[in-house]
């Protein structure tokens, strides 16, 4: 039963190695860092929060960097991984100190100093209220410990990863070296994965978002910030799936502009899949492996039905896993209506692509600029939707009249931007098929 005013009973700590060092003089580890760390920490674990931790090592040793200097990447990301395990002995001396008990599990077995990492045996130690704190990464090199992090936390059953850094959330850009960088509120692990946004890895994300885990990034070297983000107050930045709390989807200008940009980015998506239907001169698997095919009752994607080949440059051969399906398959090509016409003898289904008409091409590219038009009329119903509750929020006074120009500013920008995504795929788009 979760404690009072607490929103996670379970959480993973995912701290830098950097976050450790000396701020003055770059030593590795610094005291007064690591007791900073252990205070927050102790603070909410006597909050009754089941708490484990990841920390990295780059403040010892990075295996990337490593490659520079003649090591080579497995060695030194072992190296590496070797480098946590001394961060994870800190920082539990420094947590033994304030009185928390605490276990280091390893990835790599190293009975001496540590346990080695069993999840059973894991979660019983949190069960029992210890901290656990998990290091050697995942014990495999190309990983990076946010990848561990994320995987541990899945292993565990954690209701939040906090990512805690010296910077108070994610940023549109470096805060050190632009001024007017803005930092989210909350943003869409696939949105960060897209943005390229660099606080966690894509794989970290990925998993995450697998998982349903939320990530919190902030400044975990804030006094009380730690507890404020388990008690599900907004600090720094959550990383979460769009609908994951309907209820404050729309509780902030962040929230307005992630969702229409999300939007934005499906109509393009939609747009793109339907000019691969559109046939050009040449064989392509994209021409049909988008087709939806009646299997058994459900409505499936051809390529995942059958191998498509183009052994020839007009010739697309199908082969389907099951040849039972290939009359449905050969239906579902018909009813696509692309312009071809496929031959099934039994066994595959062989896709003549004869030679474009002019005639053809024209009306091809007819079909292209109205399937652009309808992608800019769904930018421009996104941009009416997003204006909307822009002065929604105005009216319930949760943003100020100038976040409300700048919202509608920014929203603008962001139908001007897709929008030329469209003109610019729908050029490509004719000249593939007016190509000789």
């Amino acid at each position: 039963m979760k404690s009072r005013g607490i929103k996670y009973k379970r959480i993973l700590i995912k701290l830098s190695g950097e976050a450790l060092q000396n701020p003055k003089d770059g030593a590795p580890l610094d005291t007064e860092v690591l007791n900073s760390a252990a205070d927050q920490i102790a603070a909410v674990k006597a909050q009754g929060v089941e708490i484990a931790i990841v920390v990295g090592g780059g403040n010892i040793y990075r295996g990337l960097a490593g490659t520079e200097s003649g090591i080579d990447r497995t060695t030194g990301d072992y190296m590496g991984m070797l480098a946590t395990v001394i961060n994870s002995l800190a920082l539990q001396s420094a947590l033994e100190r304030k009185g928390v008990y605490t276990r280091v599990m390893t990835s790599i077995a190293m009975a001496a100093v540590a346990e080695p990492f069993i999840r059973r045996r894991a979660m019983r130690h949190l069960e029992k209220g210890r901290v656990v704190i998990f290091g050697a990464g995942t014990g495999n090199p190309f990983f990076t410990t946010d990848s561990a992090a994320a995987l541990r936390a899945s292993e565990i059953g954690a209701d939040l990863l906090v990512k805690g850094t010296k910077v108070d959330g994610i940023y549109t850009a470096d805060p050190m070296k632009d001024p007017t960088a803005k930092r989210y509120k909350t943003i869409t692990y696939q949105q960060a994965i897209s943005k390229r946004l660099r606080v966690m890895d894509t794989a970290a994300f990925s998993l995450c978002q697998e998982n349903n885990i939320p990530i919190i990034v902030c400044n975990f070297f804030k006094k009380g910030e730690l507890a404020r983000a388990i008690q599900g107050e907004p600090v720094g930045t959550l990383v979460r799936a769009l609908a994951l709390d309907k209820e404050i989807i729309m509780e902030s200008l962040d929230d307005v502009l992630l969702e229409a940009d999300d939007k934005m980015t499906k109509s393009i998506e939609h747009l793109k899949q339907g000019f691969t239907g559109l046939r050009t001169g040449k064989a392509s698997p994209s021409l049909v492996e988008n087709i939806n095919v009646e299997y058994y009752g459900a409505p499936t994607r051809l390529r995942q039905l059958a191998g498509i080949a183009t052994p020839e440059p007009r010739l697309i051969v199908i082969n389907a896993y099951d040849p039972t399906a290939l009359g449905a398959i050969e239906k579902a090509i018909l009813a696509a209506n692309i312009g071809v016409t496929p031959m099934n003898d039994g066994r595959v289904i062989r896709i003549p692509i004869p030679e474009l008409s002019e005639e053809r091409r024209k009306d091809l590219i007819k079909v292209g600029k109205r399937m652009a038009e309808e992608a800019r009329v769904a930018i421009r119903g996104v941009r009416r939707e997003a204006n909307e509750q822009v002065k929604v929020l105005q009216k319930g006074s949760k943003i100020t009249e100038d976040e409300e120009k700048s919202g509608l500013d920014e929203i603008q920008k962001y139908t001007d931007d897709f929008t030329r995504k469209v003109d610019g795929l729908l050029e490509a788009k004719e000249k593939d098929i007016l190509a000789i």
